[in-house]
């Protein structure tokens, strides 16, 4: 035998001990874990353990949720006045409260109707005698919004629809001089194409601007600019000398195909409480001139049968210190309508057209 040691080929095992403490590790995570677990259920969750003979039984708040019915509140909802459906149109809302003191009931007249050149050239005065009238009318802005005089509005201006030179209001300073006849202005307020379109128009349905039979486009009341151009005129005509303002086209369309008229901001629902708005503005600013303020108006609005203009005859009766209308076509008594409406002498505050011209009935 050599001297070399023999070693057995079986040694002892000296490694693999890195597994073993890898394994000791894991079990004690998860031992920490399920403590962890335990201690969460007993102090967080345990309003939410309920011990039956079944055993512990988990309810989570969730599951409270979505079982639970809605809550009743303890006081149940008093409605005083419930909301009634009707079906029946809206009554137009009539004026309230005092209007202008009306003066005294104007006399009987016999107005000729003539242009702003026959009164600018000097024969208006003629004409009358010839009619017998104790009254002219002029009118002083027409349909298309063109002024028979030259106005201090900046509006005016800026539309240019003044008159070229002032002779018509020359001349009527110099009949309201002489005073031997009743001077009558008519204008058109909201029926005004060019203060339709620098202040708020009326639309259609489609957003376009609204035109009436005539092919004109009208202001809208609710338009503050427009109402106070309206009022800055009439007190130019009163300064002017007239004794009377006529106002047409008033209020809201009453004809044309209105079902193409939108209903909105522009024209609301209640379009009375606009136009006595109008009113109540313009009647307040022209109380100290002394001139009347008369207005223009139509059988069936008068009877009631149509509403969309916004006038009515109660409307009349308070603001109007005469009525100018149609010779009546159905035998409808005018005066009645008014008396009943609050007018005061109602039967001389009325102007009927004839063929000549315009007269209080007789």
């Amino acid at each position: 035998m050599s001297g070399r040691k023999e070693y057995s080929r079986y040694q002892g095992y000296r490694g693999g001990g890195s597994g073993s403490v890898l394994l000791k590790v894991i079990v004690i995570l998860l031992a920490v874990l399920l403590l962890a677990g335990l201690i969460f259920v007993v102090f967080f969750m345990g309003e939410y353990m309920e011990y039956t003979d079944e055993g512990p039984q988990f309810h989570p708040p969730w599951e409270d949720a979505e079982s639970a019915p809605p809550e009743i509140p303890s006081d149940p909802v008093v409605v005083d006045d419930p909301v009634v459906v009707s079906s029946d149109p809206p009554r137009p809302l009539e004026p309230s409260g005092p209007g202008p003191a009306q003066l005294p009931a104007p006399e009987p007249i016999r107005a000729l109707e003539v242009t702003s050149a026959q009164v600018g050239g000097g024969q208006a005065a003629q004409l009358a005698a010839a009619a017998q009238a104790n009254a002219l009318v002029v009118e002083m802005k027409n349909v298309n919004g063109m002024l028979a005089w030259r106005s201090a509005s900046e509006l005016a201006a800026s539309m240019n629809v003044n008159a070229p030179d002032d002779s018509v209001s020359g001349a009527v300073r110099a009949l309201a001089a002489e005073g031997n006849l009743y001077l009558v202005a008519r204008i058109q307020c909201f029926r005004d194409p060019p203060l339709s379109l620098s202040a708020d128009s009326l639309p259609t349905w489609s957003g376009e601007v609204w035109l009436d039979d005539q092919g004109l486009s009208w202001a809208t009341p609710v338009s503050q600019k427009a109402t106070d151009y309206i009022t800055a005129l009439c007190l130019e005509l009163a300064d002017m000398g007239f004794d009377e303002i006529v106002l047409d086209s008033s209020g809201f369309p009453e004809s044309g195909d209105l079902s193409t008229l939108a209903q909105g901001a522009a024209r609301p629902a209640e379009m009375s409480g606009t136009v006595t708005a109008f009113y109540a503005r313009l009647s307040a600013a022209m109380a100290s001139t002394g001139v009347r303020l008369s207005v223009q108006a139509s059988e069936p609005m008068l009877r009631g049968e149509i509403q969309s203009s916004g006038l009515t005859a109660a409307l009349l009766a308070r603001y109007a210190q005469r009525v100018w209308l149609p010779a009546p076509q159905s035998g409808t008594d005018y005066a009645a309508i008014l008396t009943d409406a609050g007018m005061n002498s109602a039967s001389a505050r009325i102007a009927v057209r004839t063929d000549t011209g315009w007269s209080t009935p007789q």
